[in-house]
């Protein structure tokens, strides 16, 4: 990667970073939030399901946007916006306005993967891998220090809010840095887009990609307008779904099934800041993976065959995860965040791939919407479970959606050659 490419690539990882951040500090003071405002997990668990499906559904409209208007200026208004509702959410009184400014949180972290990713696959010509397993680096890097500093926010400042609040300071000086900074062939936010004239920037004109980055659809013969979408394609999809389910319920449950399950926790006097520690430690396992899944995209003529060892992995040790306690449940823990982290950035290879790239940002929109809102059910559904049956069975039933990921997986490399033609024509009908 050149000089700019490497810039590029910073900016748009960190920008992963944060995103994660915020949405991983509820997991990491959920014990205290059900403490302290007398509700159970289901309730939390459905509270979370809305910001995640909103931070999944997000993605759809902030897909085409990125391809239409550049991923630049939506990067922009989502870490704004993420700033100035972490905010809100440490300001937030009552369990009402802790929704609705959860709610806010998860629409504009919406917008961070279809337009952050469609940015390094579009701009990113030399070691996109790289570039893309950099960026799930650094989502990892918040994903695991944002326990720590949600549990020391618990310990310093004896409240949950804190750690709410210093994300959102944060976010914010690196919105201010983002906004400053150039990037080739990408158009800056300007006022007058949101104030000037506020329907401009959905109205206005589209941002193109550079001519030597254009990709044209497949032809579809004349007189028969048609779309070509590659089988694979949809198995991916189907896999993010349930990848999503995984990857949404391990973070927002692993921090309670340490607290229960493993003794010198469960028997320590500060169990919230030592449980978040440990997660942070276990989830760093996921940096290593995160940068051997992208740098692997790279070297290998198959990248299919990844998710497949993947998940091979994945399943057992979610298995032994809700079956062992204390020791074991530590190592089969740190087996799944090391192996089950690199398929983010394996994923996205793969979806840059069967996407043309005048079509990425609308490629990531639809993966990150079924990753991040559908995957979403995984808060309510372990909630449900945990309130019911106890976390540990919940781990159960993530190991039975690795499964059929494998098999999704699987399915992708086996139907490479195939394609579906979806075709329309508007007539007239004739008199009679």
């Amino acid at each position: 990667m050149d000089s700019h490419e490497q810039k590029l690539t910073w900016l748009a990882s960190f920008s992963h970073f944060i995103t994660h951040g915020y949405m991983s500090l509820l997991p990491a003071v959920l014990v205290v939030i059900t403490a302290e405002q007398s509700i159970s997990f289901t309730d939390i668990g459905i509270i979370a399901n809305v910001g995640y499906f909103l931070y999944g559904l997000g993605a759809f409209p902030a897909g085409y946007l990125a391809d239409k208007y550049g991923s630049k200026r939506l990067l922009t208004i989502g870490l704004f916006g993420m700033a100035v509702s972490s905010m809100l959410i440490g300001l937030s009184q009552g369990l009402v306005s802790f929704t609705l400014t959860y709610a806010l949180l998860g629409v504009f972290a919406s917008i961070h993967h279809p337009a952050g990713l469609s940015l390094i696959a579009r701009r990113v010509e030399s070691r996109k891998g790289k570039a893309l397993g950099i960026h799930g680096v650094m989502g990892n890097v918040g994903l695991f220090m944002t326990p720590m500093v949600a549990a020391l926010g618990v310990k310093l400042f004896r409240s949950w809010r804190a750690a709410y609040l210093v994300y959102g300071v944060i976010g914010l000086l690196f919105a201010l840095y983002f906004h400053f900074s150039r990037i080739k062939h990408e158009e800056d936010l300007k006022l007058t887009d949101l104030l000037g004239n506020p329907l401009r920037l959905l109205m206005g004109s589209a941002v193109k990609p550079p001519p030597n980055q254009m990709a044209q659809a497949p032809e579809a013969g004349e007189g028969n307008p048609s779309s070509i979408i590659p089988v694979s394609l949809l198995l991916l999809f189907a896999g993010s779904i349930l990848s999503g389910f995984i990857f949404r319920g391990s973070l927002t449950f692993f921090p309670k099934l340490l607290q229960q399950e493993i003794h010198f926790i469960s028997s320590s006097d500060e169990p919230v800041f030592l449980a978040g520690t440990i997660t942070t430690a276990i989830l760093s396992l996921g940096l290593i993976g995160s940068w051997f899944g992208g740098y692997i995209n790279d070297k290998i003529k198959t990248p299919e065959y990844f998710p497949i060892f993947i998940f091979l992995v994945v399943a057992p040790s979610l298995y032994f995860i809700g079956s062992y306690s204390n020791t074991p449940l530590l190592v089969m823990g740190a087996l799944f965040s090391l192996v089950y982290y690199a398929w983010q950035p394996s994923h996205n290879y793969l979806i840059s791939k069967y996407t043309r790239k005048t079509s990425h940002g609308m490629g990531f929109g639809v993966n990150f919407f079924l990753i991040f809102g559908i995957g979403s059910v995984a808060t309510a559904i372990g909630g449900y479970v945990t309130d019911d049956y106890g976390v540990d069975r919940f781990y159960l039933v993530m190991s039975v959606f690795a499964v059929a990921a494998l098999a999704a997986a699987v399915g992708v490399y086996l139907v490479r050659p195939l394609l579906i033609r979806f075709s329309w024509q508007m007539i007239r009908e004739k008199d009679s």
